[in-house]
């Protein structure tokens, strides 16, 4: 019998909070809804609306160092504008009450698994000080920390699946897929998992909408790949999304790479002209990005959080396009800006 079957003997307690339960655990008490409320819709303001400028005006380090911005991010290097990123969430999640905490804790769970994927990719490659700096940031529990910060990767995957699967089954055999095919696996099936597991939970509407339209964007990505590839794997798509596991299978079976461009727009309302790697992946988050835009509207409802916190993931992934394109011709940029 190997390790992985030994410790699913043992997994028979879940979390109380389910993924609250893998978050720290804050102080004790935040502010009132209405209080952050009207925090996060003064630092909504601050966020970047119009990236034109920034594309064809001024560099991003520039405009960062600008009077202009008056955003979150401080940091000059991709890393740092991440990093940037985990202590914006920290700062509205240490402003929550705590049953606002557990009712967003799914969608800051799902933020920190890009957290995970880079100190297991750290701790592969022996550099665990980096996988610390990483983690001083993360709204992660302390248990999963010390997991994600110290030893060798086998043991740090073997003990994140046992972890995760308190959450959920779907997490089985994390460990037989970094041994079989390594850490490109090993992201892969923990993202599906924690999609698949926590579209079955109990979550406030707006989130339960979210998570299915990122499971739309994934499938329908998907199976773009799987028509350029002439792949035939219907086991890459996810249930829970708008969009019938059905029909994505009846669409691979007809071959027709034209037809992903009528399910972006069913599932986004995005339209696209061709299906172009980029206009697809943009075109399905722009979609996301009205969708949460829509529901923040209700200036007293949770969906303002999320948009906030969505839109500030939005900023630090263009400003890092916007780094990593700087000598590329600028509509070239300008396309993969999601906004």
């Amino acid at each position: 019998m190997n390790r992985s079957s030994r410790q699913r003997g043992d997994r028979v307690d879940s979390f109380p909070d389910g993924s609250r339960g893998l978050l720290k655990q804050g102080r004790e008490r935040g502010y009132p809804a209405e209080y952050l409320l009207s925090r996060i819709r003064g630092r909504r303001s601050r966020l970047i609306g119009d990236w034109r400028p920034l594309v064809y005006d001024a560099t991003p380090l520039e405009f960062l160092a600008s009077t202009q911005y008056q955003g979150f991010v401080r940091e000059r290097s991709a890393e740092g504008m991440w990093r940037a990123l985990l202590r914006e969430h920290c700062w509205v999640y240490e402003q929550m009450e705590e049953g606002v905490r557990k009712v967003f804790a799914p969608y800051l769970l799902y933020t920190e698994l890009r957290t995970m994927f880079i100190c297991l990719r750290y701790l592969q490659g022996d550099r665990t000080q980096k996988a610390g700096e990483v983690l001083a940031e993360s709204l992660l529990a302390d248990s999963v920390k010390k997991v994600l910060r110290e030893g060798e990767v086998t043991t740090a995957v073997e003990l994140l699946e046992g972890m995760l699967c308190r959450l959920s089954p779907e997490f089985d055999g994390l460990a037989e897929k970094y041994a079989e095919k390594g850490l490109r696996e090993v992201e892969q099936h923990l993202t599906n998992s924690f999609l698949i597991s926590i579209i079955k939970t109990p979550l406030h509407p707006v989130m339960k909408e979210l998570f299915s339209r990122i499971i739309d964007a994934r499938n329908i990505l998907s199976l773009y790949k799987s028509l350029r590839s002439s792949s035939r794997d219907e086991s890459v798509f996810l249930p829970g999304g708008t969009i019938a596991t059905g029909q994505l299978k009846d669409l691979m079976g007809k071959d027709d790479l034209f037809s992903v461009i009528a399910l972006i727009r069913q599932a986004s309302g995005v339209a696209v002209s061709a299906p172009d790697p980029t206009q697809v992946e943009v075109a399905l988050y722009r979609g996301i990005t009205k969708f949460l835009h829509k529901e923040s509207r209700d200036p007293l409802g949770a969906a303002l959080i999320l948009d906030y916190l969505w839109r500030c993931s939005l900023e630090v992934m263009n400003l890092s396009i916007l780094l990593a394109g700087k000598d590329l011709e600028r509509e070239e940029v300008a396309a993969e800006l999601v906004h």
